[in-house]
């Protein structure tokens, strides 16, 4: 285990590290107040903190308004500490934590892309239960604790979705946000299917296909999805497996250099996407046992 990159005096079980662009997620623990040999620091993050609890069921304590605070926190209630906003929060048992700590100015561009008008600020909110960010951040811890790469597109993804439901829950100020209709122009959309594949075997951003696209990168999911009916991390992943399918049943070339060429780690990967996505392994599918 190592320090936490988000609350220096937590113990990181798993953590993305710098791998995010604008966001930190880790699986952490927390020592009872009083037990830890490290002090929480008496200021905030600089970052925007959202936290899961997702162990044993525990009290917190903390300020808020000059005002002392208790609840008792099952596993999937939630938290959201704005950057620099010291609550003092104190556990009275050892927990186990889900974090993501997320960039301000990130955020706040991301409110203003999505529509948001006026002033925008984020609140301080204890105590509250969301499922969909219980899952995102459960599935974000995942994506590190492997033993191979994580997926970087799909965690950004998990990211994006997270940061949308913060905003829906703790955004303050000028949060009227505008709808827009449709999807992407036939045009555009088919010069980001072009990219993907011209782009397979390379590491590709949310943030360059949404340039490609012409729009924000909050907007480009959405449009995408409208589009496609599937999500770019998954259409992705969809059209790379495809590739390595064709590969495998009309070729005998080396399994690890398709995965390679299709854009995957290395064959431990392709054959981990593969039971996931197809129910077989390459080798299976290359011998007739899976193949469609």
């Amino acid at each position: 285990m190592s320090d936490s990159y988000i609350k220096p005096h937590l113990r990181c079980v798993h953590t993305s590290g710098s791998a995010l662009s604008h966001a930190v997620a880790e699986r952490a623990l927390e020592r009872a107040a009083g037990v830890s040999d490290v002090a929480p620091l008496p200021v905030g993050p600089p970052v925007h903190v959202l936290v899961v609890h997702t162990g044993r069921s525990a009290n917190l304590r903390w300020s808020a308004d000059g005002t002392a605070r208790q609840e008792r926190f099952h596993a999937g209630d939630a938290l959201v500490n704005p950057a620099g906003w010291a609550a003092r929060p104190r556990w009275q048992d050892d927990v186990e934590l889900l974090l993501l700590g997320i960039d301000p100015g990130w955020l706040e561009k991301l409110a203003a892309e999505g529509g948001a008008t006026g002033r925008f600020e984020l609140v301080p909110r204890f105590h509250f239960t969301d499922p969909l960010l219980r899952m995102l951040l459960e599935r974000l811890a995942a994506e590190y604790a492997g033993p191979g790469p994580a997926d970087g597109l799909y965690a950004q993804s998990l990211v994006q979705a997270a940061a949308a439901v913060v905003l829906r829950v703790a955004g303050e100020g000028g949060t009227e946000t505008r709808t827009r209709a449709g999807g992407l122009a036939p045009r555009r959309l088919a010069e980001v299917v072009d990219f993907i594949h011209a782009n397979l075997a390379q590491r590709v951003t949310l943030a360059e296909m949404a340039a490609v696209a012409g729009v924000s990168e909050s907007h480009f999911a959405r449009v995408f999805r409208m589009s496609t009916g599937e999500s770019p991390h998954r259409y992705v992943t969809q059209r790379r497996l495809e590739h390595a399918r064709r590969e495998l049943v009309r070729t005998s070339r080396p399994i690890a250099d398709i995965a390679t060429e299709a854009g995957f780690a290395d064959q431990s990967h392709l054959t981990r996407m593969m039971r996931r996505y197809e129910g077989a392994t390459p080798q299976a599918l290359r011998d007739g046992e899976g193949g469609r």
